[in-house]
């Protein structure tokens, strides 16, 4: 059919896979990315204050991220790969999905498809042969 490639003796039909992301996550090139506000730890002894850590002296504010997570622009970033998700009836093959089809059997004119080959008709009016010596006449041979 149109579109497909013919690959040992199947169609192969190529279509891109759709990417999917988990609810929250934003797909950059190819991950899904999810960004989560860092925690606000202040060192023993100081207290949170608004964007600050207090106390008799200030210090600086330190930012943890949870495991499997990166700070990054002051913001903690989780990463996870992008599910791939093939159509239905679509196998995937790593990098795409592959639709197969049976190549579809046609016969060019004057042929029909019996089984797996290409049978030629062909239709012409019959003539009666007469013997040797004799000659059609009426639709009859006659001696000569």
């Amino acid at each position: 059919p149109p579109g497909t490639i013919l690959e040992n003796g199947t169609c192969k039909l190529i279509q891109q896979i759709d990417t999917v992301c988990p609810s929250g996550f934003v797909e950059e090139g190819n991950r899904c990315v999810q960004y989560l506000p860092a925690n606000k730890i202040c060192p023993p002894g100081f207290n949170l204050s608004g964007q600050q850590c207090m106390a008799p002296e200030s210090a600086e504010l330190e930012s943890t991220c949870p495991p499997n997570s990166i700070f990054e622009n002051g913001k903690c970033k989780v990463i996870k790969n992008i599910d791939m998700v093939c159509p239905p009836g679509y196998t995937d093959s790593g990098d795409d999905c592959v639709l197969y089809v049976a190549p579809a059997k046609e016969c060019p004119p004057n042929f029909i498809l019996q089984g797996l080959q290409c049978i030629q008709t062909s239709s012409a009016p019959t003539q009666p042969v007469c013997p040797p010596g004799t000659v059609l006449q009426d639709n009859a041979c006659i001696s000569v």
